[in-house]
């Protein structure tokens, strides 16, 4: 009788401690819990500790509030121009409405997931290949647009969609790489053309120039060249004009003079001849008899004369 009263009091008891551990309940920071009572939602715990009541109260679960990344499966996918890539991304997600997400969808990540799939597949399907490898930041834009409508349902709110990795097939990355090759040789043909056609520009408007320069030179010599002989034969007829106004004004100041000294070397010449007789007009013998050495001469032939 004691023994199976002992074995009683020690079942109660680990009830008891049983009923008391699992009415106590300590929620960490970034979770809430979910209380229910007899299967039926009545409210949501926020971080701490909490008792509930045991058998009819329960925590059926536990919601990460927190932000949760998750790598997306790597789909494969047709461009616009009928290639396949294959495309790998990574979401970030939190939950926003802890009732939508545990009580009116089934699995809300993985119908976000789907969604998200699916978006992508729309958007590629509608870009072509080179638009697709290189707008993975347009791409992550519209498909964050697209699914950030469709997972608030969801109680999810999606914070960032990236795309990690694009990969087509082999033979298209070969034939993508001969035709980069191809693109950049044509590019490099290009500069170089254009680099000669520069150069050329460059040596035919330094020819220009120089050709302007030589002939403006050519010109500023010729100019020079003019002036100088235009101021030469200025010159030339500034002197003459003096001469001719100096033997202008000795004529007007010295006429008289003048002819007499040229009718002295008339006989002079005349004297040297071999006639005796110089038959003169009166006029110049007057003309000579001014002169002081004439007159002399002339004085003397006449006394010479009336002596005889």
């Amino acid at each position: 009788m004691n023994l199976v009263l002992l074995i009683a009091s020690i079942v109660i008891i680990l009830l008891i401690l049983v009923v008391l551990f699992t009415s106590v309940a300590i929620i960490h920071t970034g979770e809430v819990g979910i209380v229910e009572r007899l299967g039926k939602y009545t409210e949501t715990l926020e971080p701490g500790f909490h008792v509930v009541l045991p058998l009819i109260y329960r925590i059926t679960e536990i919601v990460n509030m927190k932000q949760i990344p998750l790598k997306v499966d790597e789909q494969e996918v047709i461009t616009k121009d009928n290639v396949v890539v294959r495309i790998s991304e990574t979401l970030k997600y939190h939950i926003t409405d802890v009732n939508a997400y545990v009580y009116q969808n089934k699995d809300s990540v993985l119908s976000m997931v789907q969604d998200t799939r699916a978006n992508l597949r729309g958007i590629i399907g509608n870009m072509d290949l080179n638009d697709v490898l290189n707008g993975t930041e347009s791409i992550n834009r519209t498909l964050f647009e697209q699914i950030g409508e469709t997972t608030a349902g969801y109680g999810l709110n999606v914070d960032r969609v990236n795309i990690d990795s694009i990969q087509v097939d082999s033979t298209i990355q070969d034939s993508m790489n001969k035709l980069l090759r191809a693109s950049r040789e044509r590019e490099a043909n290009i500069m170089e053309a254009e680099g000669h056609k520069q150069a050329a520009i460059a040596k035919a408007e330094g020819e220009k120039q120089a050709t302007i320069l030589e002939a403006e030179a050519n010109k500023q010599t010729q100019i020079l060249q003019a002036q100088g002989r235009a101021e030469s034969q200025r010159l030339i007829a500034e002197s003459i004009h003096d001469q001719i106004d100096s033997i202008k004004t000795g004529l007007t100041e010295n006429g008289d003079l003048y002819l007499q000294f040229k009718n002295i070397e008339a006989l002079e010449e005349l004297a040297k001849g071999t006639s005796n007789t110089i038959v003169l007009p009166s006029s110049a013998i007057d003309s000579l008899g001014s002169l002081p050495a004439v007159g002399q001469v002339l004085a003397n032939s006449a006394v010479k004369t009336n002596k005889d």
